[in-house]
């Protein structure tokens, strides 16, 4: 008999990004240690976020906001 274990109330995005500053101006996100995105500063203070295939998801005026956004669904 093959016992299969309960599926996990956690969801992926509800797991915690974990975000290191890898040159200045740029933030790499990882989840459960697989790259989950990037967050690119541009002059002007323009934070532009990627997801995890590369793909720009949006443009934002801080840091936090752009963050969020990748953990909350991006």
């Amino acid at each position: 008999m093959t016992t299969v274990p309960a599926a996990s109330s956690t969801t992926a995005l509800s797991r915690p990004l974990a975000w290191q500053l890898v040159f200045d101006g740029v933030w790499v996100a990882r989840r459960d240690g697989r790259f989950a995105g990037m967050v690119q500063c541009s002059s002007g203070d323009v934070y532009k976020l990627t997801d995890a295939h590369g793909n720009v998801v949006d443009t934002f005026t801080t840091l936090g906001a752009a963050r969020s956004e990748l953990q909350s669904g991006s």
